[in-house]
């Protein structure tokens, strides 16, 4: 770390280390360009399998437009199925993101906003991970894209609440006259509950 990296505070310690109990077929990675096209790559073999080109095309540009957000950020882990086959595939991953409150202040006027506009709560008695939802519509090549996507937030120790992980699961909901039913939508935001909920920190 270089001295003017000290003084300004652009380089920060690393996250702490964090363990989370995944589905067999599921793998958490650091989060690379590469990394995501290889998820491409596996949401491709799904969508071929399924004969769906359209679908195919339409997933992939709102993958590709959201890796390459999620990567200007300050990713951490990308959490998704890899050692599945086709078939079982699902149109769901997970990203972690870290966030920073600014001016070194905490992020409690965040999380206050997001309860009250969101309906953000605490996913377990722990209060530890606390959780939102929302649904989102994308302009990509040849329409729209709806999505729905699952958020949880969990203040990284030691920072006093100053910097946090987001992870976000999204799910998309319609394109090309194909929709997912609510039901299998909040089934999928589920299943993200679950994995989110075996979240702790190494040691803890």
């Amino acid at each position: 770390m270089s001295l003017r990296d000290e003084l300004t505070g652009a380089t920060r310690t690393p996250v702490p280390p964090f363990v989370l109990l995944l589905p067999p077929g599921w793998v958490s990675v650091e989060p690379t360009r590469e990394t995501f096209d290889e998820l491409l790559g596996s949401v491709s073999e799904r969508m071929r399998a399924e004969h769906r080109p359209d679908l195919d095309a339409r997933f992939r540009a709102l993958v590709r437009r959201a890796s390459d957000e999620f990567l200007r950020r300050d990713p951490v882990r990308l959490v998704y199925q890899r050692s599945v086959p086709a078939g079982r595939m699902l149109p769901l991953a997970i990203t972690a993101a870290r966030v920073v409150a600014p001016a070194g202040a905490t992020l409690d006027a965040q999380v206050a906003e997001l309860v009250r506009t969101r309906g953000a709560a605490p996913l377990d008695d722990a209060r530890v991970v606390m959780r939102w939802s929302s649904d989102s519509s994308h302009r990509i090549d040849g329409g729209t894209l709806r999505t729905r996507s699952f958020d949880y937030l969990v203040a990284i120790p030691g920072t006093g609440r100053r910097e946090a992980l987001v992870f976000t699961a999204v799910v998309p909901l319609s394109a090309g006259g194909e929709r997912l039913d609510d039901e299998t939508a909040e089934e999928f935001g589920l299943l993200a509950d679950a994995i989110l909920s075996t979240f702790r920190w190494s040691g803890a």
